[in-house]
């Protein structure tokens, strides 16, 4: 929860929930949505099928494989994001990174989040993630489905060298 209170920052836990994974995938579901209605009303037409089967597969194969990858990346991590240090939690283990010790964080955004837009023609443009580089060579990756906004979520680390940039296919790299 981010909440202020009399100047106090509260600390951020960052995990994947249900919430995030639809948050990811609202894209793709609303497309489904959509396609089935189309060929609801046109009594699922042989060729319309074929249409919009194909226009469906161009949307979600790429966003499954995002989901997938990132689903991967972060599962059984918690993070909790401090002003000034991030902890990570995982497999019962607890390392923190304090803010002298994180280079920079670069954070891989989709045009449209880039522009700060809720509006998505691609199921692929609700994917974003981040790239923590610390001094000591190591890098810890951060995905939407730990936030919806990992941007936002980041944000208030105080003294870190923050960067966004532009990905019009998010895969971790």
């Amino acid at each position: 929860m981010h909440l202020k209170m009399a100047g106090i920052q509260e600390d951020k836990i960052l995990q994947v929930t249900i919430f995030n994974h639809f948050a990811s995938l609202l894209s793709l579901l609303i497309a489904t949505i959509l396609f089935t209605g189309i060929l609801l009303y046109l009594r699922f037409e042989p060729d319309a099928i074929k249409i919009f089967g194909i226009f469906f597969l161009v949307d979600a194969i790429p966003a499954l494989y995002l989901h997938i990858e990132y689903w991967l990346k972060n599962r059984g991590e918690e993070y909790e994001i401090r002003d000034s240090e991030i902890i990570l939690r995982k497999h019962g283990k607890e390392i923190s990174y304090r803010n002298q010790d994180i280079e920079k964080i670069i954070v891989y955004l989709s045009p449209s989040l880039y522009k700060n837009s809720n509006f998505h023609l691609l199921a692929i443009e609700s994917y974003h993630y981040a790239k923590i580089r610390l001094k000591t060579g190591e890098e810890l990756i951060l995905t939407c489905l730990l936030a919806p906004r990992m941007d936002k979520a980041l944000k208030q680390m105080k003294g870190v060298l923050f960067e966004r940039r532009k990905k019009l296919f998010c895969a971790i790299n």
